[in-house]
C-alpha cells in the first residue's frame, strides 16, 4: 500500500470452485454455506466504519460470483487492502482468489483470517500471495492493520497477526480475548446481499429468516470442536445489546425469524431467562431458534423461552452411545438428551437434534445405535454430518490411534464428506451410512406427519414439497437400504 494513499477496504468471502458447483456438493454448499451472512466480515466491516474507513463486502458465494467476477469486481473497486474468509473447506478457494488478486492489483496489501487461520497460521503464510494472517477475533487486529498499511509501515507489534518482511514471516503476540463484547457495534448487515440468504426448506417456517450471535467462545472441551478463533472463555453480549440486534433485524431487515447461531446460547439459566425477560419487556414480536445443551436445559426455562418467541431448539446430541459420547468428551447421556428433547416437544418446540457419523472409535454397529436413537427422540428435524477432523480441534491428534486420515485435501473437508476413516469403516460404508440416517428418519410415518401439523397454506406445501425433493435427491436409495 502506498504511504499517503487513503485507505480503503474490500472483505471479501471466495467463491466457490466450478468443481465445488457440481453435483452433490453443490447443494450442500447452496443449503449449508451460502445461506447464512458471514457475521464474522459483516462485525469487522461495522468496526472499520465506525472508524471511518470506507468499506465493502462482497459475498462471492451467495451472490453467484465466480472468481472472473470477483476479481472483476476488486478491479472497479481499486481498495488499498482486501481482507479474506477462509474456512477449512475454502481455504484453497482463498489462494486462488488471492493469487489472482496479486497479479491484477500488485499494490493493494491481502489479508488473510478465519478459523482455518487461527489454527494453521504459519502454514497459511507459506503461501506468498499473502501479506499478512489474522489470529483470533479480527476486529481491532484488522482495524489495526488497515492504520500500519495506511501509514506506509510493516504492522510491527499489532496483536494477532503475522505479516510478510521480505523472505521472513513475523509473528507477532496474540491478542487477548475481548472482554465486553458490547463495545463492538452492531454487524453491517447493509453491506450485505440480505435478500439472497433463504434457509433450508424445512429451516424456513417464517420468512424472512436471519440470523445473529449473541455470545463467543465455550468452556467445553468436546475433542471435535476448534476453539482457534473465540476460545474457550464464555463471553455474552448484554441482554440489552441482544435484544436492540434483535429489534433492528425486525424493524430494519423484516425478520419474522432470527436464527442464533451461537456455539452456545445456553451456558447457564439465568442468561437466558435475562434475554427472554428483555424480550417480553419491550414487547418483540418475532419468531426465534437457539442451540441448547442437554445438561443445561430444563422443562420451565423451555416453556418460557416459548412464550418469549421460540420456535425451535437445535440439539446437540452427536452420537447415540454413552461410550461414543464419553470418549468425545460432550459432557451429555443419552438420558439426558431423551429428557430435552421430549420437555421440548411438550413445550410446543420442534426439537433438532445434530448428530456426526464416523468419531473415533466408533463403529458401523454405534453408528446404528444412533440412527436408532434419533428416531426415538420427539424430533421434526435432524442435521447429520459426517465427523470431519480440523487442526484446530483435540481429534485431529487422535486420528492415527483410532483410524485414517482420507485426504489432506482441504476442499474436502465439507463435512459432507469422509475425511476420516475410523477403524473398520470405509469410506463408501460412511456414505452409504450417512444415506441411511437420514433416509431412516425422514423417510417414515412420524416424520411426515410431525412437518404436516406444521403446514399453514399452500407456501407451506410447497415448501414441504421442495424439502422432499433436496432429501430424495441427496439421501435416496444406496446399498445401505438392503442391508
Amino acid at each position: 500500500m502506498r504511504a499517503g494513499r487513503k485507505a480503503s477496504v474490500v472483505l471479501v468471502n471466495p467463491p466457490p470452485t466450478p468443481e465445488q458447483g457440481k453435483g452433490k456438493l453443490a447443494e450442500i454448499l447452496k443449503n449449508l454455506f451460502f445461506n447464512s451472512p458471514p457475521l464474522g466480515l459483516a462485525s469487522i466491516a461495522a468496526v472499520l466504519e465506525r472508524a471511518g474507513v470506507p468499506v465493502r463486502i462482497i459475498d462471492a458465494g451467495a451472490e453467484g460470483l465466480g472468481f472472473r467476477e470477483t476479481l472483476s469486481l476488486l478491479q472497479e473497486l481499486q481498495p488499498t487492502m482486501v481482507g479474506i474468509g477462509a474456512s477449512s473447506i475454502f481455504f484453497a478457494n482463498a489462494v486462488q482468489l488471492a493469487t489472482a488478486i496479486r497479479a491484477a492489483l500488485p499494490s493493494v496489501v491481502i489479508v488473510v483470517g478465519g478459523p482455518h487461520v487461527s489454527s494453521c497460521s504459519r502454514e497459511v503464510m507459506a503461501h506468498d500471495c499473502f501479506d499478512a494472517a489474522v489470529v483470533g477475533e479480527g476486529e481491532m487486529t484488522m482495524l489495526e492493520l488497515v492504520e500500519a498499511y495506511g501509514d506506509g509501515e510493516l504492522p510491527k507489534g499489532v496483536l494477532g497477526s503475522l505479516y510478510r518482511d521480505g523472505d521472513e514471516v513475523v509473528v507477532n503476540p496474540l491478542r487477548p480475548l475481548m472482554e465486553n463484547l458490547d463495545d463492538l457495534p452492531l454487524p453491517a448487515r447493509h453491506l450485505l446481499p440480505m435478500g439472497r440468504y433463504i434457509p433450508q426448506p424445512n429451516d424456513g417456517l417464517y420468512l424472512p429468516k436471519h440470523a445473529m450471535i449473541s455470545s463467543r467462545g465455550c468452556p467445553y472441551r468436546c475433542i471435535f470442536c476448534d476453539h482457534g478463533t473465540y476460545g474457550v472463555s464464555y463471553r455474552s453480549f448484554s441482554p440489552t445489546r441482544i435484544v436492540d440486534e434483535m429489534e433492528e433485524l425486525v424493524h430494519r431487515y423484516g425478520a419474522k425469524d432470527i436464527a442464533f447461531v451461537d456455539s452456545l446460547f445456553m451456558l447457564n439459566r439465568q442468561r437466558v431467562y435475562n434475554v427472554v425477560d428483555e424480550i417480553q419487556r419491550r414487547g418483540v414480536k418475532v419468531h426465534w431458534t437457539c442451540t441448547v445443551r442437554a445438561n443445561a436445559t430444563t422443562p420451565e426455562i423451555l416453556r418460557d423461552m416459548k412464550r418469549a418467541g421460540c420456535w425451535r431448539v437445535r440439539l446437540g446430541a452427536e452420537a447415540g452411545n454413552d461410550d461414543v459420547l464419553r470418549f468425545i468428551r460432550k459432557e451429555v447421556t443419552k438420558d439426558q438428551i431423551r429428557a430435552v428433547a421430549e420437555a421440548a416437544d411438550k413445550a410446543g418446540l420442534h426439537p433438532k437434534a445434530f448428530f456426526m457419523i464416523g468419531h473415533p472409535t466408533e463403529t458401523e454397529e454405534r453408528i446404528r445405535e444412533s440412527i436408532d436413537f434419533a428416531c426415538s427422540l420427539p424430533l421434526t428435524d435432524i442435521t447429520v454430518q459426517i465427523n470431519t477432523p480440523l487442526p484446530g480441534a483435540e481429534q485431529w491428534g487422535l486420528m492415527g490411534d483410532h483410524g485414517t486420515q482420507a485426504t489432506k485435501d482441504w476442499g474436502h473437508y465439507s463435512f459432507w464428506e469422509p475425511v476420516y476413516l475410523p477403524n473398520g469403516l470405509t469410506k463408501e460404508r460412511l456414505e452409504e451410512l450417512h444415506k441411511k440416517f437420514y433416509r431412516d428418519f425422514y423417510f417414515r410415518p412420524a416424520t411426515v406427519w410431525r412437518h404436516m401439523k406444521m403446514l399453514r397454506g399452500l407456501e407451506d406445501v410447497r415448501r414441504f414439497a421442495r424439502a422432499g425433493k433436496i432429501l430424495a435427491g441427496m439421501f435416496g436409495s444406496s446399498k445401505a437400504a438392503s442391508e
